[in-house]
């Protein structure tokens, strides 16, 4: 079970940002019908148009624009093969082996960028980062990404590796414990309120107890609805998911990396910026 856990990470990590455009954000809203998600990948000027002004309500208008720039440069790429059309209430089914071809026949030996790598771009002038201890022995890819795409300077580059360090933590699968581990290494993090980052946190024994964010994305409150953004990998593509309420994008989260645990780790958590969101599904 170990040996599949860890095949789990590592797939993980190779699979895995206020102007005028406020009131055009305030378009986002109502939309959500039956409480059901809506996803959209941003291929149509409507939807990117749509998203970019709720980026840019509440981040640095330059890293909204950063954003969208490799959303529009991903989906271009990748010949919007297998994309939604504005958004959508089925989430979509991806051609991954014709998009992996397409990608690297375009883009050679630079990977792209993953959910870390794009939640670092948005909101890095809208956190504060304290110099700490850095830990980036699972953020091999990204650091290979960053530097052969020239993503980030060298000081956003550290800043980069000491949010995403991996973290020790103690052998047992209770989560209030490692927890409070990720709460001590967020101690050195100032996180912005209004645009707020969601993890998945994974507990990882295959080289002692370590935690780390195997998956990540930026939760925007919109009116009354909420919009999630991520980039599901290096390969897979970008996504902005409506919710009706916030609730139901952790559950979205929880249910979709759940199965990243074995019987001597704990199972995958979610926080939000620095505080460990309880869900009844980790009793399950």
């Amino acid at each position: 079970m170990k040996k599949i856990l860890t095949l789990l990470i590592l797939i993980l990590i190779v699979s895995c940002q206020k102007n005028n455009d406020t009131k055009e954000a305030l378009t986002i809203q109502n939309e959500v019908q039956d409480e059901k998600p809506l996803f959209s990948n941003m291929s149509d000027d409507e939807s990117i148009k749509e998203v970019q002004a709720v980026l840019n309500s509440h981040l640095e208008n330059k890293n909204a624009e950063a954003f969208i720039r490799g959303v529009i440069d991903y989906n271009e790429t990748i010949e919007k093969t297998g994309l939604t059309k504005g958004f959508e209430k089925e989430p979509p089914e991806y051609d991954e082996q014709k998009i992996d071809e397409l990608w690297k026949s375009k883009k050679g030996n630079f990977i792209g960028t993953n959910c870390r790598i794009n939640v670092f771009m948005l909101l890095k002038d809208n956190i504060e980062i304290k110099k700490a201890p850095i830990d980036d022995a699972l953020l091999f890819m990204d650091n290979e990404a960053i530097s052969v795409g020239k993503i980030f300077n060298d000081n956003d580059t550290e800043r980069f590796k000491q949010l995403f360090s991996r973290v020790k933590t103690e052998n047992t699968k209770d989560i209030l414990i490692h927890a409070q581990k990720m709460k001590e290494h967020f101690t050195n993090i100032g996180f912005d309120e209004n645009a707020k980052m969601l993890s998945v946190v994974l507990h990882d024994n295959l080289d002692g107890d370590f935690l780390f964010i195997g998956h990540t994305g930026v939760l925007l409150q919109n009116n009354s609805t909420f919009l999630f953004v991520e980039k599901l990998s290096f390969s897979e593509p970008f996504q902005a998911v409506k919710f009706a309420k916030k609730e139901d994008c952790y559950n979205y989260l929880f249910l979709k990396y759940k199965h990243y645990q074995d019987e001597d780790t704990a199972k995958p958590f979610i926080m939000e910026n620095n505080e460990l969101i309880e869900l009844d599904l980790y009793k399950d």
